[in-house]
């Protein structure tokens, strides 16, 4: 049946739908919000189903009409949807009624594009409508229990939460166009059901060969430990009891100040930078314990217990407009920050029957840095196909790029990185392993042979101090504090010189997303992660050599659409472990 209030229509009757689509196809736009029992579609379901029109608002009772599809034309189709929060609702469609809803467009994400990465706003739909239609809806049936008989009040908010997502498009729309912010916020509402899919597709974790490493991980710790302990003389009038462990507390950097004091050493911190200076083994031997202690702690006891029962898989949460850059967060857990090294990411494996497809490009950062400086080496290098770090070696070190030795390479893959990162000398040199002077001398040479690189990053540096704003490529507004208080120069200097170069990255790699998604439509393909200029897609073996061409295509397409001058690569390889 439909009863219908001055403020709503609620919908429990399946026969009231074709009126309910009729409606929204004649709308421009059409407000759309959820109203669930859980946070998760694989742990509840969605109770409620808001559309707002200018001129009637339909609450659709989900647990009276279970089936929606009437609706699944209009909402993968036809006006735009407009969500808060938009990843939230299209999993608990997609995942519960099969309808991947499209076009959309994201209050939020709007919201938090027109505040350039500062930090401290709040971005629930309450505070952002209040800041741009001086209005606060109550939320205070947003955490009552919608898995029984609704009230008047849950409905009457249920309905005011749509309905008020028209008006405040309209103001934020003006924003976005006002602040030349349309184009990347396109960018950024087509890469909404990418991510809200890759959520819901989850990695699959290998526990056993996981548990094995952990074991192993936990038995170099204590190694590395008793190298450490060994080390440092023992505390006079104290006799070593076996079994008691180690003697220091090594996570105390007190402890471990008094220890470097005891052998002659005065350390101003522990830190790393402080600790990558002193020429002592025990220092090396603390980093080397530090490392496998955050191994074991921050990966190894903890991942396993993200996996999911239900799918026997981790789903991960990726934070789309989270940081300044615009590059994708993750957290609960954090699957873009497993270590490197091939035993941790071989233990990230495939279903029986299927396989990874692994694709990255290459050396993007150095290509948009090239594209944005206009620096002809750096240009020439990549319109050639040379290996611009082998180039940076033979040219700081005056030998033929054949002659190139492999920590030649390595260093100068430090430099190009670092200096983008606006690194000076003092950090550059002690991540080298040498002392300042020779830092700055590599500097100077390095600048020596890439004016225009030097150029940019002083420019773009003096830019964000002068302007306190910074755009990408593709127009994604960095906005810098005028707060007295907050402003650190130098800080500022270093971020602004790397902004436009990340900033580009992470617009490329959300443009590549939606093409990614979109080129394997229709087949038994799903991303399963994202890792800043990586993707990783899980598929039939059978399709994989299909899969590794499509996603091959749709990121040199994302490159193509930002960097004019400058050639993109794609490396991909296919394997039933997340290796290359």
């Amino acid at each position: 049946m439909e009863e219908k209030t001055a403020n709503y229509t609620l919908v429990t009757d399946p026969k009231e739908l074709p009126r309910v689509v009729n409606a929204l196809e004649e709308a421009g736009a059409v407000g759309a919000d959820t109203e669930t029992t859980s946070l998760s579609p694989r742990d509840g379901e969605a109770r409620l189903l808001q559309l707002a029109t200018p001129d009637e608002t339909f609450i659709i009772d989900l647990f009276e009409v279970r089936d929606i599809s009437p609706l699944k034309e209009v909402l993968e189709g036809g006006p735009v949807k407009i969500f808060h929060n938009s990843k939230f609702d299209f999993q608990f469609l997609k995942e519960l009624h099969g309808i991947s809803a499209a076009p959309v467009f994201d209050t939020m994400l709007a919201a938090q594009l027109l505040d350039g990465g500062r930090q401290g706003a709040a971005y629930g739909l309450d505070a952002v409508a209040e800041r741009y239609l001086d209005e606060s809806p109550d939320k205070s049936e947003q955490r009552s229990d919608w898995s029984g008989k609704l009230t008047g009040r849950q409905l009457e908010y249920a309905a005011r939460d749509a309905a008020v997502l028209l008006p405040l498009r309209e103001k934020l729309l003006e924003a976005l166009e006002a602040e030349e912010l349309v184009r990347v916020s396109k960018i950024e509402f087509a890469a909404v059901s990418s991510i809200a899919e890759m959520e819901l597709a989850g990695v699959k974790l290998d526990v056993g060969r996981w548990k094995e490493l952990e074991k192993t991980v936990r038995e170099r710790r204590d190694e590395a430990a008793l190298a450490l302990e060994a080390h440092f003389p023992e505390p006079e009038g104290v006799l070593p009891l076996e079994g008691l462990g180690p003697r220091l507390n090594l996570n105390s950097p007190q402890q471990i100040t008094d220890a470097f004091r005891s052998i002659g050493i005065e350390l101003a911190d522990t830190k790393v930078w402080t600790l990558l200076k002193v020429d002592h083994p025990a220092a090396r031997d603390l980093l080397r314990y530090r490392e496998l202690q955050k191994k074991l702690g921050t990966y190894l006891e903890t991942y396993p217990k993200f996996i999911h029962p239900k799918t026997g898989r981790i789903h991960a949460s990726f934070l789309q407009c989270r940081v300044p850059t615009g590059r994708l967060a993750c957290a609960s857990p954090n699957i873009q920050q497993i270590p490197h090294e091939e035993e941790f990411r071989r233990c990230f494996v495939a279903e029986n029957g299927y396989t990874l497809v692994i694709a990255d490009y290459s050396q993007i950062e150095l290509r948009i840095l090239a594209e944005v400086s206009d620096d002809p080496a750096f240009v020439s290098a990549f319109q050639k196909g040379e290996d611009l770090h082998s180039l940076t070696a033979a040219t700081m070190y005056g030998v033929s790029m054949e002659e190139v030795t492999k920590d030649q390479r390595s260093d100068a893959k430090r430099i190009n990185f670092g200096l983008m990162y606006g690194r000076g000398a003092k950090s550059l040199s002690a991540q080298l392993g040498t002392d300042e002077a020779r830092g700055r001398q590599l500097i100077d040479e390095y600048f020596n042979n890439y004016p225009k690189v030097q150029r940019y990053l002083q420019r773009t540096a003096n830019r964000a101090t002068r302007d306190r704003t910074l755009r990408t490529l593709a127009g994604r507004v960095r906005k810098f504090s005028n707060d007295p208080v907050e402003d650190d120069r130098g800080a500022m200097r270093r971020e602004a010189m790397n902004y436009p170069i990340q900033g580009s990255s992470a617009d490329i790699a959300k443009l590549a997303l939606a093409y990614i998604s979109r080129d394997l439509r229709g087949l038994d393909a799903r991303l399963v992660n994202s890792i800043h200029d990586e993707f990783v897609v899980e598929c039939r073996e059978e399709l994989a050599p299909e899969v590794s061409e499509k996603m091959r295509g749709a990121m040199t397409r994302a490159g193509e659409r930002i960097l004019e001058k400058v050639p993109v690569e794609v490396e991909v390889v296919v394997s039933r472990e997340w290796t290359k």
